[in-house]
C-alpha cells in the first residue's frame, strides 16, 4: 500500500525555500490582535463568507501556555488586510520521529515530515459570489519507511506516504448554498477528511486514527492525503448539527506515481474506477453543546479492479506457483462510530473534559481488512493551568482477510519458518499532547503493537509476537502560531 519514493534533492531546496518564504511574509506586520484559539470548529461562522471567519477567542481558553507568539500580533496586521482582501493563509509543519526499542522485526528509527502551504480565498469578497470559497493546498513529505523496523504495514506513522513528492493536495471549488443547508466542493481532492473522520482522530500519531480508520484506505483504492484525484461531494444538512453526505471520486494509481502531480496526472487516462462513500450524522460543538458528540453511520463502495491477495490467474496460490495475480472486481464497507465528552470539571469557557469515542468497520469480499474495531479516551486539559493539553489512549484490532493470511503463511513456510500466520493485529497507543504554544504542540508517544501484520516482507516471520515504539511529533500550524485569521470550512 505505501510506497517510498525519491525525486530531485531540488525539490528539498525548494521546501525549503516554499517554508521560510511563508514565514518571513507572515512575521512582517503590526497591529496585533487578540488571537483566535487553536480549535476554530466550535465557534458559529461570521464573516461576509458564511464560511468564513476570524472569530476573537476567550482568555480562559488562552491562558496556559508555555509562550504564544500569537498574542505578539507580528502578523495580525498583514493577516488582516489578507482576510478583508478574502485571501487566508493556512497549514504548517509536523515531525514524527519514531522508533523501534524492542520486538518487531528489527531495532531503528526513521523520522518523517510533511510540510502543507494552503490558501483559501473568500470568493465573496474577491468576485461578489455569495458562499463560494477556493482552496488550493501543495504537501510536501520526506522521510522513511517506519514498517521495516516494526514489522507492521498497516501502521506508520501519519506523516508518512507517498514521500518524496510534492503534491496538489487540494485544488477546488467550495460552495454553500441555501443558508449552509447544502454544500458542495468539486475538483481535485481526497475523501480522508469528509467521510470516517472523527474530530479527535487526529489527537494520534500513527495512523490506525489520523484521520480515519485503517481499512477505510486499505480496502479500496481511493486517494490518501496528501495525493488528490478529481471528485465531487455533497452535504445535505437539515439542521445545524444533522447531516447526509455523499460522493463520487476518481480512482487513480498513478497518483501515488515518482512523477509529481504539480504537473501531470491532470487528466482521467489513469482512472481504474470510482470510489463513493456515504454518511449520515449528527454532530454538535461547544457553540451549541456543553458536551460535543458525534455519532455517525457510513459505507462506501469501490468498483475498480484490485489483485486477489493469494491465486493468480490460473486459480493456483501465487506464492507457490507466481505469474500474475487474478484481478478481483468490486469491494464494500460499511462502519459506525462516534465521540462524546462525558465528563466536565466546570461548564467555563474552556474546554477541559473527558471524551469516549470509537467505531467498528467491516469489509466484504476480498478486502484486506475485513474487521476493524478502536475505541480510546481523550482527556482534554487534565491539568486546570494547561487547558489545551491532553492525554490521549487508544486501543485498536483488525483482522485480516483470510486469503491475505494464507498467502503470509505460505511465504513464511517457504522461507524456512513454521507455523501459521496471525489472522489479526492489535495495537495500543498513548500519547501526552503537550501545547507548548499557540499552533505549537510537542507530543511523545508510545506504540505497542501485538502480531505484526508484516504484509509486503518477502518472509514473514509468524513467530513475531509485538513490537514498541517510542517516539515524539513536532507540529506547528502557521494561523495559530503567528495570529492570523483563518477560513473555517464547512463540511
Amino acid at each position: 500500500m505505501f510506497r517510498v519514493f525519491s525525486k530531485p534533492q531540488a525539490w528539498r531546496s525548494m521546501r525549503a525555500s516554499v517554508v521560510a518564504l511563508a514565514f518571513a511574509v507572515t512575521i512582517v506586520g503590526a497591529n496585533a490582535q487578540e488571537a483566535p484559539p487553536s480549535d476554530r470548529s466550535s465557534f458559529p461562522d461570521s464573516g461576509s463568507n458564511p464560511q468564513a471567519a476570524a472569530p476573537a477567542g476567550n482568555t480562559a481558553w488562552q491562558s496556559g501556555y508555555l509562550f504564544d507568539f500569537s498574542t505578539l500580533g507580528p502578523a495580525s496586521g498583514i493577516g488582516q488586510a489578507m482576510a478583508d482582501s478574502g485571501v487566508y493563509f493556512n497549514g504548517g509543519e509536523t515531525g514524527i520521529l519514531a522508533g523501534n526499542i524492542a520486538g518487531g522485526a528489527k531495532q531503528g528509527a526513521v523520522f518523517d515530515n510533511d510540510f502543507l502551504l494552503e490558501i483559501d480565498l473568500d470568493m465573496n469578497r474577491i468576485l461578489g459570489i455569495p458562499g463560494a470559497a477556493m482552496h488550493i493546498a501543495v504537501d510536501d513529505r520526506v522521510g522513511g519507511y517506519y514498517g521495516k523496523f516494526s514489522g507492521s504495514n498497516t501502521l506508520t506513522p501519519q506523516t508518512f506516504g507517498p514521500n518524496e513528492v510534492l503534491q496538489f493536495q487540494e485544488l477546488d471549488w467550495d460552495q454553500s448554498l441555501f443558508d449552509n443547508h447544502v454544500l458542495l466542493l468539486v475538483g481535485r481532492q481526497s475523501p480522508v477528511q469528509d467521510f470516517n473522520s472523527l474530530p479527535i482522530a487526529c489527537n494520534f500519531v500513527f495512523t490506525n486514527a489520523c484521520s480515519n480508520f485503517t481499512s477505510f484506505f486499505f480496502n479500496d483504492s481511493a486517494a490518501i492525503a496528501p495525493a488528490s484525484t478529481w471528485g465531487a461531494r455533497i452535504s445535505l444538512h437539515p439542521t445545524l448539527e444533522t447531516y447526509l453526505r455523499a460522493g463520487v471520486y476518481e480512482d487513480d494509481p498513478y497518483a501515488y506515481s515518482q512523477a509529481s502531480n504539480l504537473g501531470n496526472n491532470w487528466g482521467l487516462g489513469h482512472a481504474t474506477g470510482a470510489f463513493v462513500p456515504v454518511e449520515l450524522g449528527y454532530k454538535s460543538d461547544f457553540s451549541t453543546d456543553p458536551y460535543p458528540r458525534v455519532y455517525a453511520v457510513g459505507g462506501f463502495y469501490d468498483n475498480s479492479p484490485y489483485p486477489d491477495p493469494l491465486f493468480n490467474n490460473a486459480g493456483l496460490p501465487l506464492p507457490l506457483y507466481g505469474g500474475t495475480a487474478l484481478n478481483d472486481q468490486g469491494r464494500t464497507s460499511v462502519y459506525a462510530m462516534f465521540q462524546q465528552m462525558i465528563w466536565r470539571p466546570d461548564l467555563s469557557e474552556t474546554r477541559r473534559g473527558l471524551t469516549l469515542f470509537g467505531g467498528a468497520m467491516f469489509g466484504s469480499n476480498q478486502s484486506e481488512i475485513r474487521q476493524y474495531y478502536q475505541a480510546g479516551l481523550s482527556d482534554q486539559g487534565p491539568f486546570a493551568s494547561h487547558p489545551h493539553d491532553s492525554i490521549n489512549f487508544l486501543a485498536m484490532y483488525q483482522v485480516f482477510n483470510q486469503r491475505l493470511v494464507e498467502s503470509q503463511t505460505l511465504l513464511a513456510n517457504q522461507g524456512g519458518y513454521t507455523g501459521t500466520m496471525n489472522k489479526g493485529e492489535t495495537d495500543f497507543e498513548l500519547n501526552y499532547l503537550w501545547q507548548i504554544g499557540a499552533g505549537v504542540s510537542v507530543q511523545p508517544f508510545v506504540e505497542y503493537i501485538i502480531h505484526p501484520d508484516q504484509i509486503g516482507f518477502a518472509t514473514p516471520n509468524p513467530r513475531l509476537p509485538s513490537s514498541t515504539t517510542l517516539g515524539m511529533q513536532v507540529a506547528i500550524a502557521l494561523p495559530d502560531s503567528l495570529g492570523l485569521p483563518v477560513f473555517v470550512r464547512k463540511n
